[in-house]
């Protein structure tokens, strides 16, 4: 006969006074030891709404993986902290001492009196049965561990089967990890942590010391429930021993899983790591390959192997991690105004780490990102990420701490060392072997301009071929972005992309650079792009990647990495600073009316809106938020506002005045989000070079394909979509706003602008206007190399001050066009073309200043070159 429940709920007044009983009275000696304590338990993304709503259509039976009394305690404060049914009976459990005196004193009687008999009812009769069947939340435990028989933790399962089998509605176990701080398991513990750290399995009295002393870290997760009913119906021919065994298996596995999510896997010491490295089948060929090729002997290689690795490895301590949690709280909340942070992505990275090593890759704005990432994941309970940085910032003391909070250092160039290469991809097969996750910056180094850089493949095509040697049975590659409203390190990019060198980071700077604690710097944005497992991905690929030969495979490893750095492309943020800053930009003169300029910012929204991009949440008040952005520019001292007072803006206009040596600053944050303008852009760029207001279909299909091709070093652009596509999306877009429309003509279409086409299509084709004008320089500056070729160095400091004369005569007209990183794009895109060859300067010359160029035979590209740039212009 089935069953409903909640007729009539059973009591432990009415069955018997049992150890396990749960009270709602809290009357009980020690209730004021532990109130407060309890209150600061934290509860991770608390699934109280489903739990509420499984409680309503069925039975809900919280799983413990091991036998606790402060767990249970914590399940009750959970379930009156959000309104879930609270557990009246903890099987297993002793819960005498938090029992209301009287009671507890009738369960020792009872006790007592069944131990004279050699007897425990509360074991051995259907107690748990019928509280599930009256519908009461109850308390289970598993054992520990499915490797080891536990009588107690089966006959919970068996007894619940048994509730279920006599149930119309399901009975629904709720896997619940309670941890009690995020210590890392380790292999060898210290007597610090056998004192106070956070194992799983341990006695009453550490558990309550560790309680006590890390109560505000104490924290429980909710684990996927088991729905009963679906499982024994799934599994409807085992029999009840196979279907208690499954189950208790089930369970242990999820909880598992979300505590592997959290702290990681069993984390060895850095002696440990280093062995396991050395030990590492790749390692040992390449020095027994280096010991047979040359003079050196094999131990002298291994020992200068060992000290590659204690230069390289890190030696996590979670103690530093707590540090850096308290002093990064306080950043994001005086220097910053909040991490806006894309919640969906963040239960994707949890999933993942559930089921499969990952690696973070972000794109590389700051040195805050190294902090930002690992930060998030601390907060959200995810595991901490171990974080390649260059050995730049290995300096004493950072450097310490960075090893000490999980980075690991890799030097900026392998060349010329072939048992460094291999050790480090030794090391980075170690961590992925481990399960440890790895975060990595893609660009190299950080983008000084503000757009994505072309990303790097050397420890991309290491960790795959860790991947393809085995060292796990899939990988996830997660890309992220990071967006800044405003940098810390803005005045430092400004000066290397004016052509200052790039200063090497030393303590003194972090020190002299605390007046930026006296600034605000906006929010920061981070958002996860979609991931790309590798598994699935290489199984698409049309040839095994074993039967590729080298180039194939580093072709392979090329199309992985532009897939990263255009996803995190897509998933990057518009913010009220960035978009500003592009509306300013758009124009060449050094003032702009307010009303024009929020013309502009207002077709701007639109275009984007059309495009679905993602903008702050700043912007669900777009005015105020252009507002605030404009006051901090002010405040900032990058824009200058003239004008009446506010009674007389009627008659005399606000004028945003910007002087040339501070639209630099404003191009970095443009640059942020440039890359969504680009199919516009090259459209209105290519329509107003036109004398007429009409133009081909061909002629603007052929511009469009020459800007992709010119500005290939520049941005990343979306190969999968066809250009003919993304004109059409501009055109359709324009149409809608009545600014052209297409015609036929002699069998060729055509487009007519009409009306304030032109005025509308200006400030979209000024956000590209400084490209177009810093590539005319450096074909302009090409004459240099006509009499002799020229060092690197030598050449692009030429093309700086061509680059200022220019811009003094009126040549030029936009001040950022002045950009060495624009520079040396132009000149990668020249030796692609084959206009410029460079070669590797003589052994005896100085090679600080790099390789040295020369033009190529031919002179009619770069003057064919120069001729459409210059109508562009």
């Amino acid at each position: 006969m089935l069953i409903t429940p909640f007729n009539s709920p059973p009591t432990p007044e009415r069955y018997g006074h049992y150890r396990g009983a749960m009270y709602e009275r809290e009357n009980y000696p020690l209730y004021w030891f532990v109130r407060k304590v309890l209150s600061q338990v934290n509860f991770v993304d608390p699934s109280q709404v489903s739990l509420s709503q499984k409680a309503a259509e069925g039975v809900v039976v919280f799983a413990l993986k091991g036998r606790s009394q402060l767990n249970c305690l914590i399940l009750r404060e959970f379930a009156r902290r959000f309104g879930v049914p609270a557990p009246v009976y903890a099987h297993g459990v002793n819960m005498i001492t938090w029992q209301p005196l009287l009671e507890a004193l009738k369960a020792l009687r009872l006790g007592i009196a069944q131990l004279w008999r050699r007897r425990d009812p509360e074991e051995t009769s259907d107690y748990l049965r019928k509280l599930a069947v009256a519908g009461k939340t109850v308390v289970i435990h598993l054992g520990e561990s499915e490797f080891f028989d536990d009588e107690e933790a089966d006959e919970a399962l068996g007894q619940l089967i048994d509730a279920q089998r006599d149930l119309s509605v399901p009975v629904y176990i709720v896997p619940e990890l309670v941890t009690y701080g995020r210590r890392r398991e380790k292999e060898r513990e210290s007597l610090f942590n056998i004192l106070f750290g956070q194992i799983e399995n341990v006695g009453g009295f550490r558990r309550m010391v560790t309680f006590l002393r890390y109560a505000r870290k104490v924290f429980a997760v909710t684990v996927e429930p088991l729905n009963l009913a679906e499982y024994i119906e799934k599994n409807r021919n085992c029999s009840r021993l196979e279907l208690i065994e499954q189950i208790r298996r089930e369970l242990i596995e999820r909880i598992d899983e979300e505590r592997t999510s959290i702290v990681g896997p069993v984390l060895k010491s850095k002696q440990e790591m280093i062995q396991t490295t050395m030990d590492d089948p790749g390692v040992a060929r390449k020095i027994e390959e280096l010991a047979r090729a040359g003079k050196t002997s094999e131990a002298a290689l291994r020992k200068e192997a060992r000290k590659y690795l204690h230069e390289i490895a890190s030696d996590y301590n979670e103690t530093f991690i707590e540090l850096w949690e308290k002093l990064l709280s306080w950043l994001w909340n005086n220097i910053y105004d909040g991490v806006v942070l894309d919640q969906e992505g963040i239960v994707k990275i949890r999933n993942l780490s559930k089921k499969m090593p990952f690696i973070i890759i972000p794109c590389h704005r700051s040195h805050i990102d190294y902090l930002l990432l690992s930060y998030i994941f601390y907060k959200h309970n995810i595991q901490m990420p171990f974080v390649a940085a260059g050995t730049n910032l290995s300096f004493f003391p950072l450097g310490f701490v960075f090893r000490k909070s999980g980075a690991f250092f890799l030097r900026r160039t392998f060349r010329g060392n072939a048992l460094y290469g291999e050790v480090f991809s030794g090391y980075l097969r170690t961590l992925i072997r481990e399960g440890l996750p790895i975060e990595f910056f893609i660009e190299g180094g950080r983008s000084r301009t503000g757009k994505m850089v072309m990303p790097k493949y050397g420890l991309l095509s290491m960790i795959i071929q860790a991947y393809l040697d085995g060292a796990c049975e899939n990988l996830a590659a997660i890309p992220v972005y990071i967006g800044y409203d405003r940098i810390v390190e803005e005045k430092s990019y400004l000066k290397e992309l004016g052509g200052a060198p790039k200063d090497t980071e030393k303590t003194t700077d972090i020190i002299r650079s605390g007046k930026v604690l006296r600034k605000r710097y906006g929010h920061v944005y981070v958002n996860i792009g979609e991931p790309i497992l590798l598994k699935e991905y290489l199984a698409s690929e049309e040839k095994p990647v074993l039967q590729m030969e080298m180039e194939e495979r580093q072709s392979l490893y090329r199309k992985i990495g532009y897939s990263l750095v255009l996803e995190i492309a897509k998933v990057a943020v518009v913010t009220p600073f960035s978009l500003v800053s592009a509306g300013l930009l758009s124009s060449d003169r050094r003032g702009i009316a307010q009303d024009d300029l929020i013309d502009t910012l207002n077709r701007f929204h639109d275009y984007l809106s059309h495009r679905k991009v993602r903008f702050a949440e700043t912007f669900a008040n777009r005015s105020k938020a252009v507002q605030e952005a404009l006051v901090l520019f002010e405040q900032s001292d990058l824009i200058s506002r003239l004008g009446a007072e506010e009674e007389d803006e009627d008659v005399e206009a606000v004028v945003y005045s910007l002087e040339d040596e501070k639209r630099m600053n404003l191009e970095y944050y443009k640059n942020n989000i440039l890359h969504f303008f680009l199919p516009i852009s090259f459209v209105a760029v290519s329509m107003l070079a036109a004398r007429e207001d009409l133009i081909s279909l061909n002629q603007l299909m052929m511009d469009y394909r020459f800007f992709k091709k010119l500005f290939r070093h520049e941005f990343i652009f979306d190969d999968s979509v066809d250009d003919a596509d993304e004109v059409k999306d501009v055109l359709s877009w324009l149409h809608r706003l009545d600014l052209v429309i297409a015609q036929e003509r002699d069998g060729e279409a055509w487009l007519e602008m009409r009306g304030m086409a032109r005025s509308r299509l200006r400030p979209f084709a000024g956000l590209i206007q400084n490209y177009i004008e810093s590539y005319w320089v450096v074909a302009r500056g090409c004459g240099y190399l006509r009499k002799r070729p020229r060092p690197e160095k030598d050449f692009i400091k030429k093309l700086h001050r061509l680059g200022g004369k220019m811009h003094r005569m009126g040549e030029i007209r936009r001040a950022e066009a002045l950009s060495q990183s624009n520079y040396a794009n132009a000149v990668t895109y020249l030796r692609n073309a084959e206009i410029l060859r460079a070669v590797e300067p003589p052994e005896k010359a100085d090679r600080k200043d790099g390789r040295i160029y020369a033009l190529s035979g031919e002179r009619g590209p770069l003057e064919a070159l120069r001729r459409r740039l210059f109508k562009f212009l």
